[in-house]
């Protein structure tokens, strides 16, 4: 598998890889908070009584509210700041699109 630093790799391949790193990431972190905090506090001990958030369990509002909306607003973040548009090379189109193109109009 091609390096980001290698000389050779396609700018918009190593820019997807990137990209890629922080989706994953972002999400890694989010999967772990929202299964280990849901699990953890999820079944309260019967002595604890039920607290609750905005009218839902506090683990509803901690393990689960909290975390899609801190998502949400990173991937905004990411996606609006971080992102790259790279345009694509303009390319001639081969013998058989070219054929497929024609066949289309009949």
């Amino acid at each position: 598998m091609p390096v980001q630093s290698d000389p050779n790799v396609d700018p918009v391949y190593a820019s997807s890889l990137r990209e890629l790193k922080w989706i994953l990431i972002i999400w890694l972190i989010n999967a772990i908070w929202v299964v280990g905090y849901c699990v953890w506090f999820g079944y309260p001990d019967e002595e604890r009584p039920l607290t609750t958030v905005l009218g839902m369990p506090s683990w509803v509002f901690w393990g689960v509210l909290v975390p899609w909306i801190v998502a949400a607003t990173v991937s905004s973040w990411f996606a609006l700041t971080q992102m790259e548009d790279h345009p694509l090379d303009e390319r001639e189109p081969t013998v058989s699109e070219h054929n497929r193109g024609r066949s289309d109009e009949a």
